[in-house]
């Protein structure tokens, strides 16, 4: 049988052995810790003025590090219960406040998947914390900060050169589609799909959500497509779905 391991590379690197066990100053470290790492991933959603921001990234945080410390001394201090059991009760259970953030809007734009996203690797950040694996949140939430904040910049370029798009495009009149579906043809560009937006059919346009397929790559990138298309005359408005 093989002996594990069970300490912290951070305390073992530290010899602050106190932090491996349930006490007065592991308590209050990992409480601390929690409010720094939610609040450094909270900080980039704030900046981009998501809804969940930075009190409520790091309210999960520190509610999930409570939840698995409370676990945690419940089987230490009584000799029974799963250690995991609140932990995964966590992970399971913020699926409700994450899918709170996620919107279809009326030009059919998904809006909230990164902050619900965000939310659940920051409730796995707390749990980390709470049990005292110190080492995994810390280098995780770097990795976490990092993607929120560089990889939108590489997400936009792969996107804005891919060869299929959709758009959210509103017509004067219905017998535009027509028009506008000949003038495609000779862009070569190839319509995948066209759907029809009802939550319009009150306001006098003809609001479509097309997707196109790029044939011959003779325009460099998505928004030279849109800009023609906002020449038309008889489009109103025109905008990529990302």
């Amino acid at each position: 049988m093989f002996l594990i391991d069970i300490i912290d590379p951070f305390v073992k690197l530290t010899n602050w052995y106190l932090l491996n066990e349930i006490g007065f100053i592991s308590i209050l470290v990992r409480l601390l810790l929690s409010v720094l790492c939610g609040g450094l991933v909270g900080i980039e959603r704030s900046k981009k003025h998501q809804a969940a921001g930075f009190r409520t990234y790091i309210l999960v945080c520190i509610g999930s590090a409570i939840a698995m410390m409370t676990n945690e001394y419940i089987t230490v201090q009584f000799g029974m219960g799963d250690t995991a059991r609140l932990g995964a009760q966590v992970v399971s259970g913020i699926g409700f406040l994450g899918a709170g953030t996620i919107l279809i809007t009326s030009r059919n734009k998904i809006k909230g998947l990164t902050t619900a996203a965000g939310l659940w690797a920051c409730a796995c950040l707390g749990l980390a914390i709470g049990i005292g694996f110190y080492t995994l949140a810390i280098l995780a939430t770097i990795i976490v900060v990092v993607i929120l904040s560089l990889l939108p910049y590489i997400e936009k370029r792969l996107t804005t050169h891919s060869k299929s798009f959709s758009v959210h495009i509103e017509f004067n009149c219905r017998a535009n589609l027509k028009d506008f579906v000949n003038y495609v043809r000779q862009m070569d560009l190839k319509i995948i799909s066209i759907a029809h937006n009802e939550a319009y059919s009150s306001s006098g346009l003809s609001v479509y959500t097309i997707q196109f397929e790029i044939i011959r790559k003779k325009v460099n990138t998505h928004n030279e497509f849109i800009d023609f298309f906002k020449k038309l005359e008889y489009v109103n408005f025109v905008e990529e779905i990302y």
